[in-house]
């Protein structure tokens, strides 16, 4: 389990490297404008995430990722590559979904996993997999949550916002992200949604709401969702 966190980690240390690079890249110049303007489309964060997938050799993951992001990259990458020639290639996506169904059949009886954390800042990944993870840190600064074809809970019930707040960013793609926060939290939601969405399911009413801390959640869903509800 060890190794499988730093191999994660590692991965996405590499994603972020790569992402800085190319940012800088721009800035300078040293990137042409036609091909940075390519790379800045959402689909690279398929394929950025693919690349986590393959350094955790969880190649399906990669694979299916690296397919729907270069799906979504044709009409960019090839001049004369029509949306109406695309639509040629869709059963493309009913073969990665039956691929995802099958392997979901498989792990169907495999339980979730459970686990808690004390941790100041939270560092989730779930893919193809299900985790509920229970945080009861008393000085939460915030976290990355990321859930592909698969979903993660994560109760805040017992934990408690640094004085500062804490910011957490999500990223759902084809999978889900629920968050249980107490009642008297004071949130503010900044989640961007393609073809997915985030719902704020928590009871109305602001009785005893603590405005001196702030819970910001920010981060896409894409082909995904997101649900924020309260006990």
């Amino acid at each position: 389990m060890g190794s499988c966190k730093a191999s994660g980690k590692y991965g996405f240390g590499l994603v972020v490297l790569l992402a800085g690079l190319i940012l800088l890249g721009g800035n300078l110049g040293l990137i042409p404008e036609h091909i940075y303007n390519v790379i800045m489309r959402w689909p690279m964060i398929l394929v950025a995430i693919s690349m986590i997938s393959f350094i955790n050799r969880d190649w399906l993951a990669g694979l299916i990722l690296l397919t729907i992001g270069s799906y979504f990259m044709m009409p960019h990458l090839v001049d004369d590559f029509s949306m109406r020639e695309i639509w040629k290639y869709w059963p493309v996506l009913l073969i990665i979904i039956g691929v995802a169904i099958l392997r979901g059949k498989r792990k169907k009886n495999a339980p979730l996993h459970y686990h808690s954390n004390s941790d100041d800042y939270i560092e989730e990944i779930t893919i193809f997999g299900g985790n509920v993870t229970r945080i009861d840190s008393k000085n939460l600064k915030g976290g990355e949550i990321t859930s592909i074809f698969g979903g993660s809970e994560i109760n805040l019930i017992d934990a408690e916002l640094s004085d500062n707040g804490a910011t957490i960013e999500m990223t759902a793609i084809f999978g889900g992200v629920k968050l249980i926060v107490p009642r008297q939290w004071n949130i503010k939601i900044e989640v961007t949604s393609i073809l997915g969405g985030f719902t704020d399911k928590r009871v109305p009413g602001g009785e005893g709401v603590d405005a001196s801390k702030t819970l910001v959640i920010k981060g896409e869903t894409i082909f995904g969702g997101g649900e924020l509800v309260s006990y």
